[in-house]
């Protein structure tokens, strides 16, 4: 029996035993994460031969972005002998790699704990062996949870949060209903719970009262643990997330009635998400304002928030190398420059996915470059 097999004879034991109907984000915790068999536990996921490409893959552009900020950072802190440097989610481990050789090259005292945080324990094996080809001292663990609190830490993440499991709903008659999975014979299908959601996702009013009846998507319950943990952990310091996502403002207008759930599969993207699990990413957008409120509630102050595009057009490390690919005007600076195109510009990543920079126990402030570029208050409204 293959691991696709074997994983689906799991999900279908879970929704058996659930009396037929299956919450959303169950399945796709199975789909994705199933020891030994989920999409991240078995597959090569990352690169030209995974399923999709990220943007540590394009070129060193987003580890220049980070390691400008971790200098800001860093600077913030008062300039400490001693902090952490954490990066949750690091997959390949390429990005955190990448920026660890960036900071060395700054004028500024380099980590003296860097630690990664990776659920997956085939990628927590590719990052060991990749941190000791490269000489880093890196501690790899699973989880936020296996970590003590830690004055000046600094924590980033890409593409992260997008990877939580999610629940779906139908709004219809005014109420929030559940969308599950369910069994068709030897097909996963899409099913309505027949009771309206007690607790339900937090939408402003005004957003819902625009949706036609049986508008679909879905809420994120990982963000507000997530959060939770992270203040756990933070002392004195700063989060960085980088993920693809909208305003709730945005996510939640009237004209996206399907959601923004969504599959990746032999580097094309696909609405079938219930197929094959196991063979196929799932993944959704993120509300960054539920993330920003989130955060508050637990003592995570929202600092700044704007596209990836602007904040990487304005890093004075992307600058730079930018001009020395200029002077090159060689094949291979014709190929970064194009990689650069996508992550920088709109029609690629550049406007959907953002940068979140949030603080704790401390009176912190914009770093001065990107000040212009910031756009927190349309999640505040």
């Amino acid at each position: 029996m293959s691991d696709h097999q074997q994983l689906e004879k799991v999900i279908r034991r879970s929704i058996e035993e659930a009396g037929g109907f299956l919450s959303f984000d169950r399945f796709m915790q199975a789909a994705l994460y199933e020891p030994g068999l989920g999409y991240y536990e078995s597959k090569t996921v990352f690169g030209e031969k995974g399923d999709f490409v990220t943007a540590p893959e394009l070129g060193p552009w987003l580890s220049l972005g980070f390691a400008d900020l971790l200098f800001w950072a860093w600077k913030e802190l008062d300039e400490p002998g001693e902090w952490t440097l954490l990066e949750q989610g690091s997959g390949s481990g390429k990005l955190l790699a990448s920026t660890l050789d960036l900071i060395s090259q700054f004028s500024m005292q380099a980590p003296t704990a860097v630690i990664s945080v990776e659920h997956s324990e085939q990628l927590r094996e590719r990052q060991a062996a990749l941190f000791a080809e490269r000489g880093f001292e890196v501690k790899v663990v699973a989880s936020l949870d296996e970590l003590s609190p830690r004055e000046n830490i600094i924590i980033f993440s890409n593409e992260l949060p997008d990877a939580f499991p999610v629940r779906c709903f139908r709004h219809r008659d005014g109420q929030f209903f559940e969308r599950g999975v369910a069994l068709s014979g030897d097909r996963f299908e899409w099913k309505d719970g027949e009771a309206a959601v007690e607790r339900g996702p937090e939408i402003a009013p005004e957003l819902v009262n625009r949706w036609q009846d049986g508008y679909v998507s879905e809420w994120n319950p990982g963000l507000e643990p997530w959060q939770q943990q992270l203040s756990n952990i933070v002392g004195r310091g700063f989060v960085f997330t980088v993920d693809y996502g909208y305003s709730q403002q945005e996510y939640y207008r009237e004209g996206r009635v399907e959601g923004s759930l969504m599959a990746h599969i032999g580097q094309k993207t696909s609405e079938d998400v219930l197929s094959d699990p196991g063979s196929r990413d799932i993944t959704a957008h993120v509300d960054f304002t539920a993330l920003v409120q989130a955060g508050n509630r637990v003592g995570l102050s929202p600092l700044l928030w704007m596209s990836q595009g602007g904040w990487l057009a304005q890093s004075p490390s992307v600058h730079s190398f930018v001009q020395s690919l200029a002077v090159q005007n060689d094949a291979m600076s014709m190929h970064l420059m194009a990689h650069a195109k996508r992550v920088l510009m709109p029609f690629g990543m550049g406007e959907v996915f953002k940068l979140l920079i949030q603080s704790k126990g401390l009176q912190g402030e914009r770093p001065d470059y990107l000040k212009q570029f910031d756009h927190l208050d349309h999640l505040l409204k």
